[in-house]
């Protein structure tokens, strides 16, 4: 049976987009168990000394149960460029602990930083988040993500960015590109398109 990784921001003390993290737990057992999470995340975090100052990531691997818990500093790492790369058998419906697939695409960055992953000439994700494209000062994230993010649904939930089919040929009528999810929120860099190579 596979296992599974929630990643939770942790700023100064407070843990970000709980409620979506259980969600998103809650879903994945029932999905893979058909029984509730065993685990209540605010509750078991509790019982931890969590750091008060600075910026740090909540790693989580679980199954039915949480199996571990690691808290570890966490830095923005600069993203310049992204290399489109396609994989049309990819499935990543869920976060698995095993990310064998998203690193090879990885690996194939050549001298980019990031990937943009294409599926049956559709834009997903990267390797480690969803994206956002921005036109005309609105925000679109491509319906066709792996995996539907927690940062990504809040965002979605709070009418910030709208799903939308994104081809790969489309990707050149977007001014910019970032990436979200749980650990870069909404206010990271935007990448200006020309910076995507094919």
């Amino acid at each position: 049976m596979p296992r599974f990784i929630e990643t939770i921001k942790l700023l100064d003390g407070q843990l970000y987009n709980m409620n979506y993290h259980q969600q998103r737990m809650d879903r994945t057992v029932y999905h893979f168990f058909h029984s509730k999470v065993e685990v209540d995340l605010r509750h078991h975090l509790s019982h931890f000394n969590l750091p008060q100052k600075g910026f740090f990531k909540c790693r989580i691997i679980y199954e039915r149960k949480i199996l571990s818990l690691r808290i570890l500093p966490y830095t923005i790492k600069p993203i310049m460029s992204l290399k489109v790369v396609e994989a049309n058998e990819i499935q990543y419906k869920h976060k698995l602990e095993d990310r064998e697939e998203l690193t090879s695409l990885f690996d194939k960055r050549e001298n980019c930083d990031e990937v943009i992953i294409v599926k049956n000439n559709r834009v997903t994700d990267a390797s480690y988040a969803n994206l956002a494209f921005k036109r005309d000062d609105k925000w679109f994230t491509p319906i066709t993500c792996l995996l539907n993010g927690t940062m990504r649904q809040n965002l979605i939930d709070q009418r910030k960015i709208k799903p939308k089919t994104i081809s790969i040929d489309d990707i050149g009528r977007f001014e910019k590109v970032k990436l979200i999810n749980s650990m870069l929120g909404f206010e990271g860099e935007e990448l200006d398109v020309s910076k995507i190579v094919f």
